[in-house]
Parts: structure tokens; sequence; C-alpha cells
């Protein structure tokens, strides 16, 4: 599908891919601002904006929420550095610097106030869009989301990675790794349980490509750059925000960022789901549908609460 450039814009697109059931997929490759920016697309309707989160891709977010293409208009986009988009400076990986390239990424793209359905630490920069500029966006849909400013955490093999002279060589190396490593670590979070298939089946060696180790690296780095600010905005949010966590979150656990938020953001809902993790689009993905219609709804929302 090509579409008609902005000023300043490119937009390709390579042939659309179909699965034998459900709406086509259509692979998507912009030129924002000189950058190339990979999206995907599938079905019609109101538009839905999925961004993943730290360490994701656009087919992790999309892969189990791909039946609501048979009602709306989903896109997915590879945030800078990670899957097919080219990084950015290292500066402009803070949140409210991502906001503003998000703004250029859905004016390519004609996304007219979506969804913006954003999983953990890509909540900060769909927080930042929503109070940049309200009317780009109809609603927020924030899943485990990692919002609140935080003292960083060490990470000690990131940080090695990302060093300037020694972590080339072990960026070099990550991939290789990356498919047992990932595998383990994803064992690990489910324990005694099946992994769902749409976990197993991730390309850990491009999620683990060394732009993609670096943009971690520069979100961690300028996270809290955005969201010190942020937090004292957050009374004037105006808009709707349904926030969804899991009580054996241990990477943004609940009380620590979903509960802080909603009680900050004036038009906000929500709830915490009992035995779920940081994963919650991949194990509850009918809750995740039922929270786009509550984001979607003109009905006042309820407390956050507990399921």
């Amino acid at each position: 599908m090509h579409g008609t450039p902005l000023p300043g814009q490119q937009r390709h697109a390579a042939a659309p891919t179909r699965r034998r059931f459900g709406p086509r997929l259509r692979r998507h490759v912009l030129r924002v601002d000189g950058r190339r920016v990979h999206a995907l697309e599938t079905g019609d309707g109101p538009p839905l904006l999925l961004l993943h989160g730290m360490g994701g891709l656009a087919e992790e977010i999309l892969g189990p929420l791909r039946p609501l293409a048979s009602r709306y208009r989903l896109v997915a986009v590879d945030r800078p550095g990670y899957g097919g988009s080219d990084p950015v400076p290292d500066e402009d990986m803070a949140p409210e610097r991502q906001a503003a390239w998000l703004r250029s990424v859905m004016r390519a793209l004609r996304l007219s106030r979506p969804v913006v359905v954003a999983h953990s630490l890509a909540a900060a920069p769909a927080l930042c869009l929503a109070c940049q500029d309200p009317r780009a966006v109809s609603s927020l849909l924030l899943l485990a989301p990692f919002c609140r400013p935080t003292r960083p955490s060490a990470m000690p093999l990131l940080r090695l990675a990302a060093l300037p002279a020694i972590g080339a060589p072990v960026r070099a190396l990550l991939p290789l790794a990356a498919r047992t490593l990932g595998r383990w670590r994803l064992q690990a979070a489910f324990g005694d349980k099946a992994v769902p298939p749409t976990l197993a089946r991730l390309p850990f060696e491009r999620m683990a490509q060394p732009s993609a180790i670096l943009a971690m690296a520069a979100e961690l780095r300028h996270f809290n750059d955005s969201m010190i600010p942020m937090a004292l905005r957050l009374h004037d949010l105006p808009v709707r925000t349904v926030v969804l966590a899991g009580d054996d979150d241990e990477v943004a656990p609940w009380e620590q960022h979903a509960l802080w938020l909603v009680q900050r953001i004036p038009n906000g809902a929500g709830a915490c789901l009992s035995g779920v993790g940081h994963l919650m689009h991949h194990v509850r993905p009918a809750m995740v549908a039922a929270a786009v219609e509550s984001a979607r709804s003109d009905e006042p929302p309820s407390p956050f609460h507990r399921v």
C-alpha cells in the first residue's frame, strides 16, 4: 500500500502477508525526518496504535491482539532502534522526545486520534504524548505501565553492553545467545506453566540486535529526565486513561506504578489482575480487548479495583 508522503517524509510498504484466517497483515517502511520507521498494520475500523515495551517489537505486542483486527485498525510500530526502525540520538530516547517522534509517525501513517495501547515502559512516551497534545489521541490504554520516576536498577549486562568501547563486542555476541537466553528467561517467568505460543515464536535474535541494546540503555538513562516533571503534570491530564496491571508483576509492581498513576490522573480507571505478571497481553488478551472498549467508552470511569 502506497500513500502520498508528507513534506520531508516518504512512505513505502512491502507486499502484504496473509494468515490463514483474519485480515491481512501489511508491513510499512516509512521515512520520517530522514530515518526509517517500521510498522505493521492489520484490520479496519477505529485506529489502535500499539507500542511495545523496552526490549519488545511491533510483532510482539501485535501478536496476541490480532483478533481485534476484526473491529479495529491495528497499527504496531517498532520504536526507535528496535526491530526495523532506525535509532535516534541518545537523548531523543527520553519519553517526551519519543512523544514528538510518535506524532511524526502518526502523521505519516494518517492515524487520527487513535486509542494508544502501550505496554510497560512505552507508557511513558504515551503519557507524554497525551499531555503535549491531548487532541492527538482519543484515549490511553496502559498495560503493566512503568511510568513512575524510579531509581535506575543495576542491570550490569546491559550497562556493559552499552559502553562505548568494550560494549561493541558484547553487543555483537548477544544476538548469538539471544534464542537460548530468551527461551530460558521466558520459561523461568512462567514457572511450571506453558509459555504462550505468541511468546514462544518471538525472534529473539532481532530483539537483541545492537541498536536495540543501545536503545534500551538510552531509555533507562533518560527516563527520569521526562518523568520527574511529568509526575507534576498528571493532575491536569485530560485524556481518558485505562490501566491494567498484574499482581504478580515483578518488573512494574502494580502499587508502585499502576495504582500510583491512577491516583494522580483525573479521568483514570483500571484493574489489577490476580495471578498475572508483566506480559499480560499474552496471557489475558480477552481482558485487554475488554479494556479497549472501556477506553473508548463515554461512561464515567470506575475506580481502580482488583480482579
